[in-house]
Order: structure tokens, then C-alpha cells, then sequence
């Protein structure tokens, strides 16, 4: 009997030697292929899903952290995700991806993760990264000033594919004519001498990549609320404008070179509805971090930890 309790217990330990091993194993090609990150999102995206249907359960979702960087610098956040680019067209493809990460993230706007607001049809953004342009991107060709332009940045949305089906804006924004949102904006202003753009990336400074959703109303009576803010003497606010499936948020007006003439609209972020629900989201965009650009969004409740 004791020689055999001994055969078993030597059996047990090899067996679990084993299994040790094998985890070991796997665990180790997991973290080559980088699962760990995508389980992160994996996690969130889950728990949007489960909030949609449980709405008193936590989103469990984390803001990324992220280095832009042409030298492999990067002075400003501790321990951040290094990518290193060479061309302007590198660093819009990283920033396509993480848009359209985010946007996957929450649901591609098919999921109604806050539920119904009694009064107030509420704005719940989330920041999925936060993005620092390393100062080293002012020696890539085609930056003048330290500036990135975001205009540029939607022109790769339009022109780069997402899938086979799509390019990054049909995806995001469900349009790739995005050129004629820009005229609808300035025709709903009733100046025909105003442009549309949707400003610049200083370089040297962190951007949030955030996105939103407006919840619902259990009430039939509609409230309005205007928001003003200055920055540097110009005058922010948030301007819905209908346009195809939803709207479009403008922050700022200024006139070209500080003075009269030519006024400029600055397009903060583009909303869209929901695919089979009611509620309008706004698509990621870039804001810097905790301007009052980002301010002027407006958001009641900041959904993502740090």
C-alpha cells in the first residue's frame, strides 16, 4: 500500500510538473504576441457590452498611454508605450488605429452603455489614450511651426482603408465626404466668408483621444443649454449642427491672422448616430489634454480609469 500511495504521489508531481510547464509555455508566446494588450480591450469591450445590459455593473476600461517619437524620446509621461515613426504619414496611421480602436472599443456605436437620463440628454465621454507628440516629430518633413494638421490627418482617414469594406472616416463617421460636412458647418452659420478646419497638433504637448455618448431622456420635454468659454480670446463653444446622421460640434471662431476678413470654424469633433439605438455619439477625436477645448466638450461624467 505504501508503495503504492508513493507511485501516486510521484505520478501527481510529474503530472503537475507538466501542466506547469505547458502554462509556462504558453504563457510566454501569449506576451510575444502581445494578447495581454488586446485582452485589456478585450476586457473593456466586454464590459460595455455587460453594462448595456446591466447598467448598475463598472465599465472596466483603462486609458492608454502613449509616446509619438521620431528618436526613441520622450521627456513627458513615465513608462509610456514608445512608437517610433519617420514620416508624418507614420504617425497618422498610429493615430487612425487608436481612433478606431477606441470607437471599437465602445461599441462602434451599436451599444447603449449609460442608459436613460430623466431630464438632461447628458454627454459621457471616455479617454481611451493620451498621446504625447515627443518634440522630436518638429524634424519630420512637412511639420512647420511644431504644428500637425489635423486636416491632413482626416485626408488619411478618407484615403487609407480601415478594412476591405471601409476607410478609416466611413468607419468612424460613416462618410468619406467629409469635405461637404465642412460646407454644411459655415451654411448653418450663415457665413458664407467663414472655412472649416479641424485645427492643429502642437508638438511638444499630450492629446487626448476621446470619444462620446449622449444618453437618452425618459421625458418628452427638450432642454437646451449653451456652453461659452474664451481661449485666448477666442470664443468656444459647442455648436451642434445636423448633418447626414448626426451633427458636429464646433469649438472656436476666429478670424485668419488675428484680425477682420476670412473667419475660420474649428471643428472640435464630429458626432454621429447610433446604428439601431437612439442615442448620438461622438466620434474619437483629438483635444489636448485638459484644455478648455476639452472643457468645452462639456462631459458630465469621465467613463475610463487613469
Amino acid at each position: 500500500m505504501k508503495n503504492q500511495r508513493a507511485e501516486l504521489s510521484t505520478q501527481q508531481i510529474v503530472l503537475m510538473i507538466i501542466l506547469i510547464a505547458s502554462f509556462l509555455v504558453i504563457f510566454f508566446f501569449l506576451l510575444r504576441l502581445g494578447i495581454g494588450e488586446k485582452s485589456e480591450e478585450q476586457l473593456c469591450y466586454n464590459s460595455v457590452l455587460q453594462k448595456s445590459l446591466f447598467p448598475k455593473t463598472s465599465l472596466q476600461c483603462y486609458r492608454n498611454y502613449i509616446c509619438i517619437t521620431k528618436d526613441g524620446s520622450c521627456e513627458e509621461l513615465i513608462k509610456p508605450e514608445k512608437i517610433k515613426v519617420k514620416s508624418l504619414n507614420e504617425t497618422y496611421k498610429i493615430l487612425a488605429e487608436e481612433m478606431a480602436k477606441c470607437w471599437w472599443t465602445f461599441g462602434e456605436g451599436k451599444v447603449d452603455y449609460v442608459g436613460k437620463d430623466y431630464f438632461f440628454k447628458d454627454k459621457y465621454c471616455s479617454i481611451c489614450s493620451q498621446i504625447y507628440f515627443d518634440d522630436s516629430l518638429e524634424n519630420l518633413e512637412g511639420v512647420e511651426d511644431k504644428k500637425i494638421s489635423k486636416d491632413e490627418l482626416y485626408d488619411y482617414l478618407i484615403k487609407n482603408d480601415y478594412s476591405k469594406d471601409q476607410t478609416y472616416s466611413q468607419y468612424l463617421l460613416g462618410t468619406n465626404d467629409l469635405g461637404g460636412l465642412k460646407k454644411q458647418i459655415i451654411e448653418n452659420e450663415n457665413n458664407a466668408e467663414k472655412i472649416g478646419t479641424f485645427g492643429e497638433i502642437e508638438i511638444g504637448k499630450q492629446y487626448f483621444n476621446v470619444m462620446g455618448i449622449i444618453s437618452e431622456r425618459t421625458n418628452a420635454v427638450e432642454i437646451g443649454i449653451g456652453v461659452g468659454v474664451g481661449v485666448a480670446g477666442v470664443v468656444v463653444a459647442l455648436t451642434p449642427v445636423g448633418w447626414v446622421g448626426g451633427a458636429i460640434i464646433v469649438v472656436g471662431s476666429a478670424a485668419l491672422g488675428g484680425g477682420a476678413g476670412i473667419g475660420v470654424s474649428e471643428i472640435a469633433a464630429l458626432t454621429t448616430g447610433g446604428q439601431g439605438i437612439d442615442n448620438e455619439f461622438m466620434a474619437p477625436t483629438l483635444v489636448e489634454a485638459e484644455s478648455d477645448k476639452f472643457k468645452a466638450l462639456n462631459c458630465y461624467e469621465i467613463l475610463t480609469y487613469t
